[in-house]
């Protein structure tokens, strides 16, 4: 799914959807996801805590994070992007 965002200039479609995150950076200004918003089948908006970043990779204008959370008893995987220039994150399908 494509979502377009539009500043005062340029208009882009960005990758996925748009979703809640906090996230903490250190003295370098790296950007390391550690809760994310879900939303559920009811539109009720849970937290999950974000276990691991399993690896980063870095594109022109955006950072895209594999991360690991707990779903009940299971680990999950899921990709999150953060556009730099939008100041927005989504969730990769």
């Amino acid at each position: 799914m494509y979502h377009e965002y539009k500043d005062t200039a340029n208009s882009y479609f960005l990758k996925g959807n748009p979703i809640s995150v906090i996230a903490v950076y250190n003295q370098a200004g790296k950007i390391k996801p550690v809760y994310i918003g879900l939303t559920d089948l009811y539109g009720n908006v849970c937290k999950a805590k974000i276990d691991g970043v399993k690896y980063t990779k870095e594109g022109n204008g955006y950072t895209t994070y594999c991360c690991v959370y707990t779903n009940g008893y299971r680990q999950q995987q899921i990709n999150l992007t953060f556009y730099i220039k939008q100041h927005l994150w989504v969730l990769e399908n």
